[in-house]
């Protein structure tokens, strides 16, 4: 009986592998760069935020999401056959909940930016006028929300990197 369980067990996993395998299914995110590119500069994004961190912050973050799907990258760099410029448009902050006064008690954060793929002679191929990251955050009426918001922005920059790649790298 033991024999008969394992030998099924065994012909659904292998049955798994080849449907997953077989059928192009890739986890998110680890798709290749268009165009050809092999390797990605990352330029600080021009900010037109009053964030002054945001720049770098988000640099860094986009770096961070190449280098974890595999991907050769670097900020402010020379040498790779990929180039990603970007510009943060706005940072913005809105209600999402309030309580019964009608105080703010949950926030969201949203950084908007735009950004641009270029090959090593210059040429645009890839490119988004509008890719947004953002993050909520728990605010306590009355008290000062600086440090919960600066780390709502740390985490809408990794939400924004993350959807630069996904752009980059999922054809659809």
């Amino acid at each position: 009986m033991k024999r008969v369980f394992a030998w099924k067990a065994v012909a659904v996993a292998l049955l798994a592998a080849v449907v997953v395998t077989g059928c192009g299914y890739q986890f998110t995110g680890r798709g290749t760069l268009p165009g050809g590119v092999s390797g990605l500069c990352v330029a600080v994004p021009e900010n037109r935020s009053a964030d002054v961190r945001l720049g770098p912050m988000v640099a860094s973050a986009v770096v961070s999401e190449a280098i974890s799907a595999g991907a050769d990258a670097a900020v402010g760099c020379t040498g790779r056959s990929g180039s990603l410029t970007g510009e943060i448009r706005t940072v913005s902050t809105s209600t999402i909940t309030r309580n019964s006064d009608g105080d703010s008690t949950e926030e969201r954060v949203t950084i908007t930016a735009s950004f641009r793929l270029a090959d090593e002679d210059g040429a645009v191929i890839w490119q988004r006028a509008s890719v947004t990251g953002t993050e909520t955050y728990s605010v306590t009426p009355g008290s000062d929300s600086t440090s919960s918001r600066n780390a709502a922005l740390d985490e809408a920059a990794e939400d924004l990197a993350e959807n630069v790649w996904a752009g980059l790298t999922q054809r659809f």
